[in-house]
């Protein structure tokens, strides 16, 4: 057994999501507003974590061959 459908919108009246999406845009801004300092940042620390695991490396094969 079926239940009629609803003479309601289908949203059941409540507000559409573009109103609320529109405000959080605004305030917080979206990832692509980020400061290209950031992604500066990580690509520095990755070059630095990088070069240091190529000297340990390379100070534990001198090392070894001692």
């Amino acid at each position: 057994m079926t239940t009629p459908p609803s003479p309601d919108p289908p949203e059941g009246g409540r507000p559409s999501r573009e109103e609320p999406d529109r405000r959080v845009r605004e305030r917080r801004g979206t990832w692509r507003d980020q400061p290209r300092g950031v992604a500066c940042a990580v690509i520095g620390a990755f070059m630095i974590l990088t070069a240091a695991a190529f000297v340990f490396a390379v100070v534990a094969v001198v090392m070894a061959m001692r």
